[in-house]
């Protein structure tokens, strides 16, 4: 019976999450980006980096793209809706609950918070650093976001 409302609960929790991430999107100013930055650092919850980092690095590469209008403004702000980011943020969590042993995890877990250390940092690198195809071994350098990571 407890592993049924505990599910439930997670379920409940996870559709919430959604519902405030969503609400944000399309993002298609510079404001538009800050006020979703400003909802995951003032939220109860601690904000979650690999999706801030994912949104980061998709507006990076349409603003550096061979066909980016140079000396855009807010007008040619490259407009990111949620089905851009969010099956890669899922590949992303899907890569480390199969690769990384929960209890390895639950290790590192603070109450909701899960605390980086430096053996879970490197392991989260080496499971999404072989994911990725051997023609990335001579970019390794030039990789800078986890979104380059997820889409190479």
């Amino acid at each position: 019976m407890s592993h049924t409302v505990t599910a439930r609960s997670s379920a409940a929790g996870k559709r919430t999450r959604i519902r405030q991430r969503i609400k944000h999107f399309p993002l298609k100013t510079v404001d538009a980006v800050v006020e979703l930055f400003q909802s995951q650092i003032s939220g109860v919850r601690e904000p979650d980096l690999a999706y801030l980092s994912l949104i980061l690095g998709a507006i990076e590469v349409r603003m550096t793209a061979a066909d980016a209008a140079p000396g855009a403004d807010d007008a040619a702000f490259p407009k990111l809706n949620y089905t851009d980011v969010e099956p890669l943020y899922d590949r992303f969590q899907t890569l480390l609950h199969d690769n990384i042993p929960a209890d390895e995890i639950a290790s590192c877990r603070h109450g909701d918070v899960v605390v980086s250390t430096k053996e879970i940092v490197d392991k989260v690198s080496n499971v999404v650093w072989s994911s990725l195809s051997s023609s990335y071994s001579k970019d390794r350098a030039h990789i800078q976001s986890l979104y380059s990571l997820l889409t190479g």
